[in-house]
């Protein structure tokens, strides 16, 4: 597919939110404010996601949407101004609401792969270690000769050929 394309369709998928900021902006000033506060852990991750998997962002985005409701609902019950919307974002509880979403999807997403990777690095060295303990008892019942014969390989015929299907 030519870049053109590729271009033309990513400015396809952001129309639909640009025309929402818009008139929210216009309609619903206050709300805008602290989605849009709210919502920069989900834009940073958008550019700075390394990895590119599929689901990362959706998922950041999920999540930190969640966190993000709660604080609109504040705002609905106390009056949709643009006043305590700005009253609402001086709280430190309502940021850490916000972005305590966003700080879970971040851990979830980058910091639960590294903790099941050391889970299996451990598991493989503790597996090596009880080959090693297997590997010397039987050195010490069948003697070193058992290791030199393991390093003889096999003789293979040379007249036969792999077949090919």
């Amino acid at each position: 597919m030519p870049a053109d394309a590729q271009n033309g369709n990513a400015s396809k998928g952001y129309a639909p939110l640009l025309i929402f900021i818009g008139l929210g902006s216009v309609f619903v000033p206050p709300f805008i404010i602290i989605l849009s506060v709210g919502m920069i852990p989900s834009i940073i991750a958008k550019f700075a996601n390394p990895t590119r998997v599929r689901g990362t962002i959706a998922s950041m985005v999920a999540l930190n949407l969640a966190g993000v409701i709660p604080v609109m609902g504040f705002l609905w019950q106390r009056g949709a101004s643009i006043d305590n919307a700005l009253m609402l974002l001086s709280d430190v509880y309502m940021w850490l609401m916000m972005y305590g979403g966003a700080g879970i999807a971040g851990f979830l997403l980058w910091g639960v792969p590294a903790v099941v990777q050391s889970f299996y690095d451990v598991q493989a060295r503790q597996y090596i270690k009880r080959l090693e303990k297997r590997r010397s008892k039987m050195i010490e019942e069948w003697g070193g000769q058992i290791i030199e014969d393991a390093k003889v390989q096999p003789v293979v015929a040379k007249n036969k050929t792999p077949k090919n299907k």
